[in-house]
């Protein structure tokens, strides 16, 4: 009985020293899991990345419609060559308003469109009609090659500061006296000509600028930036052919005057402009190089700052041309006339029996440009579809389903319709098969980049 007792005590014993054992060496663990736990540190860079701040780039629109859209696109191409956000300017459709120096230029954008009648320096802005940018242009293909765009909600000196709390300090700006002031490189290496600019600016040299935001005077003309970059000079053409008119009205009475005309590349198109300053003064010019260009046999591919003269066509008129022509002459119904010219449309026909749309700011054409008419009696205007212009007129002001575009359609009401009517001209235009332009005109620049686009997507839906 007593060993029996014996064996007892000493089997207790023996599991009492197991589970002491067995407690210490799991506490212990547990203390070193934990010390593990709490002292391994992450490893970490000694250059922390830098916290990436949105910067802004901007600029002062100025002059006429087309030449507002060469600095668009200028300013788009920068944004993208910088990576900054490009705040949009609003974009006059009215009366084009002149260049000026960019302090004064700022001054009078701020304090001229709303007080033209009582301050003596802001009488070029008695007809300044303002609309955010893509009221009036298609800029998907900016935003679709990542630059980021914003509207800028007014152009009031203290804009930067009202709306971004900007000071000084966050403002870096691209100053100009005179209007060739400055041409932007893309690369440091590239050593294309100045033209008529004064300074060399390099994009190297602003993407080192930190201030968040960065303003332009001017952007406007073609050769603003040298582009020697392929992506960036790839870009730059890509939005001379995509950025186009994108109003809601103007294409859809543009596109009722292209299918009455037998629709696209059906027929020749031709810009004519002689109604204002250095056109006005080169008028007889521009009409015999107009007449020039129609007489040919094939119309190429014509640059409006091309300065060879068109050979004409060497083809004589047989009989049956020369009564065709006459009798169309005589027609005077605008309206009959376009359906014999139809009727007897062919690509081969002698030039002078070309069906031809003329985008003109001439006044009543059918009177002004007789010889032109009479030599190519196939040729139309806008004047000539009276009805068209009507509806243009009366046009309410149709949905885009962009909440800005559409809140500024809904303020300005029909009031603007009346200056969408050269719009429609230059969209009608660019559906032409051939063109004849004006020289040096922003205008017919804009019509051949449209052109070309237009004709490859015509060719690719055909197929």
């Amino acid at each position: 009985m007593m060993m029996r007792t014996t064996k007892f005590v000493w089997a207790a014993c023996l599991s009492a020293l197991i589970f002491i054992l067995t407690l210490v060496v799991y506490t212990t663990s547990q203390s070193i899991s934990v010390q593990l736990q709490f002292n391994v540190q992450p490893t970490t860079s000694r250059y922390p990345e830098e916290i990436k701040v949105e910067r802004y780039i901007t600029y002062y629109p100025h002059s006429g419609l087309h030449n507002q859209r060469l600095a668009l696109i200028n300013a788009i191409v920068l944004a993208k060559a910088l990576d900054r956000t490009l705040i949009v300017p609003e974009m006059n459709i009215g009366k084009a308003v002149a260049w000026n120096s960019a302090d004064r230029f700022e001054r009078k954008m701020s304090v001229c469109p709303n007080n033209f009648k009582t301050h003596r320096d802001c009488f070029g802005f008695r007809k300044y009609v303002p609309l955010p940018a893509e009221a009036i242009f298609d800029l998907s293909a900016a935003r679709a090659n990542g630059v980021r765009l914003i509207h800028r909600a007014n152009m009031s000196e203290s804009y930067f500061e009202d709306t971004w709390s900007a000071t000084e300090q966050d403002m870096y700006r691209v100053r100009e006296q005179t209007r060739f002031s400055y041409r932007i490189f893309d690369t440091k290496e590239n050593n294309d000509i100045m033209y008529n600019f004064t300074q060399r600016i390099d994009i190297q040299d602003l993407a080192a600028r930190k201030e968040r935001f960065m303003v332009f005077g001017s952007l406007h003309y073609t050769n603003r930036l040298a582009l020697s970059d392929p992506q960036l000079n790839w870009f730059a053409h890509h939005l001379r052919e995509e950025v186009g008119l994108g109003h809601p009205v103007v294409n859809q009475q543009a596109l009722k005057i292209v299918s009455r005309l037998g629709g696209p590349n059906n027929f020749v198109g031709v810009h004519l402009r002689q109604g204002d300053g250095f056109f006005k003064k080169l008028m007889t010019e521009t009409i015999t190089a107009v007449r020039l260009g129609l007489e040919q046999d094939i119309i190429p591919y014509i640059e409006t700052n091309q300065l060879t003269i068109p050979i004409p066509s060497t083809r004589s008129l047989t009989d049956t041309e020369l009564q065709t022509i006459q009798s169309l002459q005589k027609t005077k119904n605008t309206n009959t006339l376009l359906t014999r010219c139809l009727r007897i449309h062919h690509p081969d026909n002698h030039p002078r029996l070309r069906l031809i749309y003329m985008a003109t700011d001439t006044p009543q054409p059918r009177t002004t440009l007789k010889d032109l008419h009479q030599e190519f009696p196939c040729i139309f205007t806008l004047s000539d579809f009276p009805e068209v212009i009507q509806e243009a007129l009366s046009a309410k002001p149709m949905p885009t389903g962009n909440e800005v575009v559409d809140r500024e359609y809904a303020r300005v009401g029909t009031g603007i319709n009346s200056l969408l009517i050269p719009m429609i001209d230059a969209e009608i235009t660019s559906h032409a098969s051939a063109f004849v332009g004006t020289r040096k005109s922003t205008f017919s620049g804009y019509i051949i980049h449209r052109l070309n686009r237009l004709r490859v997507m015509y060719a690719t839906l055909s197929h």
